[in-house]
């Protein structure tokens, strides 16, 4: 059993107050992101966060960033049931890259604070556990929203369930259930298995890469943009497409948490935020078409 690495936890790169409100939904706790007063949402985003979870700052700033720049309405549910990292890791893990004569002494005692909290946590989040919440979460919004289409972001962590959401099909069932989502975006996924889980990619599915990633690193991610590249140019032709950037010299996490004073990673962090809000907008306006 291996602590999740350091790939998850730098940076502050969506910074102020929250501003959306807090409900219960579908079972779960959810921080929700209204669009403008005068504006009818375009579609529903729900964020499937990093290990630092729905409570962290940055991610729930990113959703307000994403209902008032999209008018989306946005949603970032507690998929995790509490089982996050505090956000004080975040100095822990980054301490790891001190350098210097008695860096050691400080490391091991980052490390050790670490393993405290990673071990627990790598405990509650199985797959078998997380998932239902999940699927509960989504098949509740066809019900309770089925005028609006859904899409679904995921970072790190939330990464791997985005990619399944967007494979068909996720639940068991008939063949022709509707999708959960019609589309879904990722930057800098974690825990996917690769090649199978992007081959299995159904519906339109973005993702931001960063060029400095342990989860991800070069040659994988050339992988993962051959794979999408080839099924667009067999779906394009039935309205199904893929996207896939990589932004060089960047972090795993620089989408979320990017340092504010590196200027390439905050850079990059508002471009991929942008390559959510443009994928999103397009696939939401081609569903909306669709229902007429």
């Amino acid at each position: 059993m291996s602590l999740p690495k350091q790939c998850c936890a730098s940076g502050s790169l969506h910074t102020g107050t929250p501003t959306g409100t807090i409900s219960k939904l579908h079972g779960l706790d959810v921080y929700i992101a209204s669009p403008p007063s005068n504006q009818s949402p375009k579609g529903i985003v729900v964020i499937l966060p990093d290990i630092f979870g729905w409570t962290l700052p940055n991610t729930r700033i990113l959703a307000d960033n994403f209902a008032a720049k999209g008018n989306f309405l946005v949603m970032l549910p507690d998929f995790m049931d509490g089982n996050v990292f505090p956000p004080d890791l975040i100095i822990d893990i980054k301490a790891l890259d001190a350098t210097g004569p008695f860096a050691w002494v400080t490391k091991a005692y980052h490390y050790l604070k670490l393993v405290w909290y990673g071990l627990p946590f790598l405990k509650k989040d199985k797959a078998h556990l997380v998932r239902p919440r999940v699927l509960k979460f989504f098949r509740g919004l066809q019900q309770s929203h089925p005028e609006l289409p859904v899409g679904a972001a995921g970072y790190c962590w939330g990464g791997q369930w985005v990619v399944e959401l967007c494979t068909k099909p996720l639940d068991d069932g008939p063949e022709e259930v509707k999708p959960f989502v019609v589309c879904g975006f990722t930057a800098h996924p974690s825990r996917l298995k690769l090649p199978k889980d992007i081959e299995a990619v159904t519906y339109p599915l973005s993702i931001a890469a960063a060029g400095i990633d342990q989860q991800i690193p070069l040659a994988k991610a050339k992988q993962i943009e051959d794979i999408l590249k080839a099924k667009t140019a067999k779906t394009k032709d039935r309205g199904i497409e893929h996207e896939f950037v990589l932004y060089e010299g960047v972090h795993h996490g620089f989408a979320v948490r990017a340092d504010e004073n590196e200027g390439r990673e905050k850079e990059c962090g508002k471009q991929a935020e942008d390559q959510a809000i443009r994928w999103f907008t397009k696939w939401f306006e081609q569903a909306g078409e669709g229902d007429r």
